[in-house]
């Protein structure tokens, strides 16, 4: 499975600089065609092809970083730890020390993540828990957000009453579109500084248009995004025991992981496995 998915990487790495490759010789035709005519429209097509050109390096970088990192992985025999995620060189990428993918539904409630490492999962289960963060903003804005330090603690005070105690004083996202639809936000974390936005927007085109949706795309990330299925099951459960709406059962599970310091999966599948109520606990 784990050279299967370094394999994979390795192709759709070389197929993207194939892309790019394209996009850029299509650019020099461009140009040519615009320096011969004098036509802005050749310009204008000239500059669209750069900007696929840099999209589909990208895209190729960071199959090849994740590349890298499961061969290492596979090579000095470490199948005792997870696998490491494709999101870490994601974050790598950005300039930052952490990060998680996070997808959304149709009405921007979070539907399924991958984090880069323990940490950052932890930070992303600090915001899904409190409902305030740089994922929710950039998800309802539609614009990349990003704070440090006391404007941290200003912006978002009760997730950076969180974060700082998981060391992270820096935060930043950006939303994933195609087509007008948000699908999902990436987010990065660091322990002081702030990715420039305009490396964070690159990056996220990338993931977005080629290495989740493009030509060989693969929308579930080699496995690594995780649907919060237990969390829906559990929602559905408390609905049954006596919640009134699909909102406040959630908001019981986020609140019972808040007490407990746990996440919000775990409380879920004490729900599921275990039969725990929750009806009547103040959220």
């Amino acid at each position: 499975m784990s050279e299967g998915n370094a394999d994979k990487a390795w192709r759709r790495a070389a197929a993207a600089r194939e892309r790019a490759a394209a996009a850029g010789a299509a650019a020099d035709r461009m140009e040519l065609l615009a320096r011969q005519s004098g036509s802005e429209m050749f310009q204008e097509l000239a500059a669209r092809q750069r900007e696929a050109r840099a999209r589909h390096l990208a895209a190729a970088e960071l199959q090849e970083t994740y590349a890298r990192q499961v061969d290492a992985w596979s090579l000095r025999r470490q199948q005792d730890r997870p696998r490491p995620p494709f999101v870490r060189g994601v974050a790598a990428a950005c300039g930052a020390s952490g990060g998680a993918l996070v997808m959304l539904d149709a009405e921007r409630r979070q539907l399924a993540v991958t984090s880069s490492d323990a940490r950052a999962a932890q930070v992303q289960e600090v915001e899904y828990v409190l409902g305030e963060g740089p994922v929710g903003e950039a998800a309802v804005s539609g614009r990349a957000v990003a704070a440090a330090g006391p404007e941290l603690a200003q912006r978002w005070p009760n997730y950076a009453r969180g974060v700082f105690g998981l060391g992270v004083r820096a935060a930043a996202a950006v939303p994933l579109a195609c087509a007008g639809t948000r699908l999902g936000v990436l987010a990065v974390f660091d322990e002081a500084r702030l990715p420039p936005e305009a490396d964070l927007t690159r990056i996220a085109t990338a993931l977005t248009t080629d290495v989740l949706l493009g030509p060989d795309g693969d929308p579930l990330l080699y496995g690594d995004i995780d649907v919060l299925d237990v969390v829906h099951q559990a929602t559905g459960m408390l609905l049954a025991h006596g919640a009134r709406t699909p909102a406040d059962a959630l908001a019981l599970i986020k609140a019972r992981a808040f007490r407990d310091g746990t996440s919000s999966a775990d409380i879920a599948r004490q729900v599921v496995d275990c039969g725990l109520r929750l009806t009547g606990e103040a959220p």
